[in-house]
């Protein structure tokens, strides 16, 4: 079987068979077998049947990425894009978006997408995400009985239990196909420094004897008290570098290299340690030069330090890539990647989500990563993740994985261990958030709403080992929240919980603060900054200005202290640091002046304005103030500028 020129391997055609025949489909296949080309044959089958696809990811880029894919293979007047920060063509027979918003309009606005046919979810293992699994299951839940889904991930072990669980809930047949065997293998090698290499195998042999271990005593102060045992580090002894990795795999001849950092800056430091100490060009390409000038020449942007910077390591050769960045570096070095001119990519786990970008080779400059809480070894899932972006397709025969590991620092059993396979499940993250419930509340009866909540993969898991399910605890708390609150009452919504239905992002404090008549005291930027104050904190660097509190901050802090579930639950500091951001942004200045008055990094900066943005555009759909309207866009137009803007090029 044939499609789009390529000679379908089996487990394709498996999958085309099956979404052909009406069924869902789960697809547990390796990075880089084609699980890309399955979706797109489920795209034609139903535009060709008249219905609707959605493809859903889990982050923007990565949306905003297969929108470009889509508009260029099947024209801009079937493709569609609804994220966050932008709306094209929202009727179009195929559209993509964040798995937010797909949630979104299936709970709050399910006639909307009465007419679609299939759920691609990219990445569905992402369902395991802490914080953001509960949109991934909800999904699913809360589709109508008539979509298919087609879920693709490189692997699920529990794919059966998974699949299963969609059948049982939505009476169809779900398939599963798998294929763990990689177009191109990977070998997995750990370096120890002094050009010494390893395999997983013999990994445990470097494990420290005993004898000659070398502790810290507990009793070395009250700063080890309570901690285990640690080892020490033999005096004159340094940690494996990356530098002298990358000079291995230069003489080996493994590059490019795709090289896994877990610190932002430690991306760019490293870049520039490559860039400045190893020559890959003797001349700079000119292809190179061409990316540089199209990308990188933006007078808005040019004369920023992460700019130039990444244009001199872009000129030998070498780049970074990170959340932080410009979206025009971003662009820059996946369009030089892409061409093969880059030999070294240091990047963040985030390069290896979705965008298919595969090197000949993959590294690691250590397994721990710090995640919000503590620093802890990745997990095999996310290994795999990244792993799997060594070796290219008709280019390489295999792929090569190779991790820095520090005898001294480092526990050897458990890198063995999580480096030898992906054994961790879908498992469920269902949590029920305030807006479910009022959209619940709202549209269902009680025994339609028990019969819902017991539509999650926990439950069905439960039911399945035999253990006994109760739905009932947490919702019988946030309804009592919602009573409190006047969200609720007698079990139907009142005109707060009808806003607090339409809010997504924080809707118990973004209600609060827009659904009365505190907003008329404000002014458009007074309004951009109490917005502001409900998304996610900006990372300052420990140098950067941290503002005294303004003459606006206790304004608005004034203007709410009547509120006692504000005053406990706003977030007040990253109020006060947002304010002179907000107003400054929304006055004129230049973004190269915000990031070098805070020092906060562009990417960052960038996330702000456009979340705040987000959340202006939720309040606009949820208020019937026409006043509050007008003063939300004016407030949204002074933000969306310039490098904050998403274009679509």
């Amino acid at each position: 079987m044939e499609f789009h020129g390529l000679e379908l391997d089996k487990f394709q055609i498996d999958a085309c068979t099956h979404i052909s025949k009406g069924e869902s489909v789960v697809v547990s296949a390796s990075t880089g077998t084609g699980k890309t080309l399955i979706a797109e044959y489920a795209i034609e089958f139903y535009t060709n049947w008249g219905q609707r696809s959605v493809y859903t990811s889990p982050i923007k880029a990565l949306s905003n990425q297969k929108y470009k894919d889509f508009v260029e293979q099947f024209g801009a007047d079937k493709v569609g894009i609804l994220t966050g920060d932008v709306s094209i063509n929202p009727f179009a027979q195929i559209l993509v978006m964040t798995t937010e918003v797909y949630r979104n309009m299936a709970i709050t606005d399910p006639e909307s997408i009465l007419d679609v046919g299939i759920l691609i979810m990219d990445e569905v293992h992402f369902m395991n995400d802490p914080e953001r699994g509960t949109v991934w299951e909800e999904s699913i839940i809360f589709s109508p009985d008539n979509v298919r889904f087609l879920a693709l991930s490189a692997t699920i072990p529990n794919a059966h239990e998974f699949a299963d669980w969609i059948a049982h809930i939505h009476k169809h047949d779900v398939q599963v196909i798998q294929h763990l065997k990689r177009a191109v293998p990977l070998h997995h090698n750990f370096y120890m420094g002094s050009g010494k290499m390893v395999s997983r195998d013999k990994l445990r042999d470097q494990a420290i004897p005993v004898e000659d271990r070398k502790y810290r005593s507990r009793a070395q102060g009250s700063r080890h008290r309570g901690q285990a045992k640690k080892m020490k580090r033999p005096k004159g002894s340094q940690p494996p570098g990356h530098l002298e990795l990358v000079k291995v795999m230069m003489k080996d001849d493994k590059l490019p290299c795709l090289f896994f950092s877990f610190s932002r800056k430690k991306c760019e430091t490293q870049a520039m340690e490559a860039a400045f100490n190893l020559n890959f060009f003797g001349e700079t390409p000119v292809e190179i030069l061409d990316i540089i000038d199209k990308y990188l020449s933006d007078p808005e942007i040019e004369d920023m330090d992460s700019i130039r910077t990444l244009r001199e390591a872009l000129k030998n050769g070498v780049a970074f890539h990170h959340a932080g960045m410009l979206p025009a570096g971003k662009l820059a070095v996946e369009e030089a990647f892409s061409q093969n001119l880059i030999k070294v990519l240091y990047a963040t786990e985030t390069f290896a989500v979705g965008i298919n970008f595969p090197a000949r080779t993959a590294a690691f400059d250590g397994l721990k990563k710090f995640d919000g809480t503590h620093f802890r070894y990745v997990n095999s899932k996310e290994y795999f993740q990244m792993a799997g972006r060594a070796g290219r397709r008709g280019m390489d025969d295999s792929g090569t994985v190779i991790t820095i590991v520090d005898k001294w620092s480092d526990d050897m059993l458990e890198i063995a261990r999580l480096t030898k396979e992906d054994k961790i499940p879908i498992f469920s993250q269902f949590k029920l958030s305030y807006n479910t419930v009022l959209n619940l509340t709202d549209r269902h009866s009680k025994h339609e709403i028990q019969k819902i909540l017991e539509r999650s993969f926990d439950s069905f898991r439960k039911r399945k080992s035999g253990k006994r399910v109760n739905v009932w605890t947490s919702w019988y708390n946030r309804v009592r929240t919602l009573e409190k609150l006047g969200f609720v009452r007698n079990g139907h919504l009142t005109e707060k919980g009808r806003f607090g239905a339409n809010i997504f992002t924080e809707e118990l404090v973004t209600t609060e603060l827009f659904c009365d008549d505190k907003w008329r005291d404000w002014s458009v930027i007074d309004i951009a900054c109490m917005a502001a104050t409900i998304t996610y904190e900006v990372r300052h660097s420990k140098r950067g200005k941290r503002p005294e509190k303004e003459r606006r901050f206790y304004a608005l802090v004034a203007s709410i202290n009547s509120n006692d579930y504000l005053m406990r639950n706003l977030n007040l500091n990253g109020l006060a640091l947002r304010i002179p951001v907000i107003e400054r942004w929304a006055r004129g200045w230049t973004f190269k002046e915000l990031v070098e008055e805070y020092e906060v990094a562009e990417g960052d900066l960038i996330r702000i304005f456009r979340q705040t943005i987000d959340v202006m555009e939720q309040v606009k759909r949820a208020t019937e103030h026409n006043e509050l309207k007008d003063k939300l866009s004016e407030a949204s137009t002074m933000l969306d500028k310039e490098v904050v803007s998403v274009k679509f090029e």
